[in-house]
């Protein structure tokens, strides 16, 4: 099976931010009556969806956010959430197409007076797709049948010159300078790393890469060095034209997540058997972050990130707990899972734009905010989200 059709099968989740989880676990979110629903979301609005559903918090209240038509209903469970530069929200579905050998497929919607469904040329099945730093909407297909990068401009789709020789585009991104960054399967089954300046393609390979044949996870440090976290061989940098380990060889091979503190601190973590814990690039030589009790190397971590004050905080999906890294020592903060329940899940979590910290449940499910010490259900007992867990969710721009 091609790399790419193994890792839509398993519909993984990277990134970051990271990023994604798959929905259409546990209850199914409840269409409630209520406000009628807004034709575009409001600036920096807490938009989430569970299974075929999804609803903007305003004002207090969940609102429904339907189809634009009823013949344009998506069909298949939501599966990852963004936003446009300007907070029109975008989500994708995964589904299979009907066909045991191809997988599952992605499809793209929009919401703008309802969810609308994307399609490049009639194209539908859209695998990857990302928003410029000019509010741009760039998107590849999944099924082979549209090659190459396009972009929405003015109600119609154009190709990025020469990337339809990219091969199967795995992901797209911007770095902090504005340069299009694409990784690709190309046609021998190895990933590619290629940047798009000039109006033409620098490939970013190396013969002698190890990691060639990985899944790649695409960072920058905070002074744009171009950094990528591979599924088998450590984190890797790009700088002065050579790729090159920081720290000399990775603590961990296979590398979950990948993240820079807002000091410039590079961490990474791992959550398989073989590639636990979390680490930290100090001074030049790897540290791990953890002890007996929190956060430990022999733990796997779901994720990791930094509240907007720079506090660092895990989700440790070995024991379902949220911790902080304060004054030195982990504190747990969410402990709401009972250590009974072997089949339990940790909770995801994000900040709000005014940085109250926001987790998606875990096992318990629905959608809780940090505030003064305690956890509050958002929406409270009227969630359409009580009890659904995997919700995904974010805020508009």
């Amino acid at each position: 099976m091609p790399k790419h059709g193994f890792h839509l099968a398993l519909a993984t989740a990277s990134t970051a931010v990271i990023a994604t989880l798959l929905s259409g676990c546990g209850s199914q979110a409840q269409q409630t009556t209520g406000p009628k629903p807004p034709a575009t979301v409001p600036k920096e609005t807490l938009t989430a969806a569970a299974n075929d559903s999804a609803y903007a918090y305003i004002s207090g209240q969940w609102v429904y956010l339907p189809p634009s038509t009823t013949n344009n209903v998506p069909s298949d469970p939501f599966h990852a959430l963004d936003f446009s530069t300007n907070g029109t929200p975008t989500a994708t579905t995964i589904g299979s197409d009907g066909n045991m050998f191809d997988g599952n497929q992605s499809s793209l919607w929009e919401y703008d007076k309802g969810w609308q469904s994307v399609s490049i040329n009639g194209d539908t099945s859209i695998g990857v797709h990302a928003w410029s730093p000019t509010n741009t909407l760039y998107a590849a297909a999944d099924d082979g049948q549209t090659l190459g990068i396009w972009y929405s401009s003015k109600g119609h789709w154009h190709l990025v010159q020469g990337s339809s020789s990219l091969g199967y585009i795995e992901s797209i991104q911007w770095s902090p300078a504005g340069v299009l960054t694409v990784t690709s399967e190309v046609s021998d089954g190895s990933t590619a790393v290629s940047q798009y300046t000039g109006g033409q393609w620098k490939h970013l390979d190396d013969a002698h890469m190890p990691f060639a044949a990985d899944t790649l996870q695409v960072s920058w440090s905070p002074k744009g060095v171009l950094t990528v976290a591979t599924s088998q061989h450590g984190v890797w940098q790009y700088t002065n034209g050579v790729w090159s380990q920081p720290g000399g060889k990775s603590p961990i091979d296979t590398v979950a997540q990948v993240g820079w503190s807002p000091q410039g601190e590079l961490v990474i973590s791992g959550n398989t058997s073989q590639s636990r814990g979390l680490f930290a690039l100090e001074n030049g030589t790897w540290t791990s972050l953890g002890s007996s009790t929190a956060a430990s190397p022999t733990h796997g971590i779901l994720e990791f990130g930094w509240s907007p004050s720079g506090t660092l905080t895990v989700s440790d999906s070995t024991t379902d707990k949220i911790y902080q890294l304060t004054s030195g020592k982990w504190v747990t903060i969410w402990d709401k899972t009972s250590p009974s329940d072997r089949d339990a899940s940790a909770p995801s979590f994000q900040w709000s734009p005014s940085g109250t910290l926001t987790c998606d449940g875990g096992d318990l499910g629905g959608l809780w905010q940090y505030q003064n010490g305690k956890w509050v259900q958002i929406g409270g007992d009227q969630s359409p989200f009580r009890n659904v867990t995997s919700v995904i969710y974010g805020w508009s721009k």
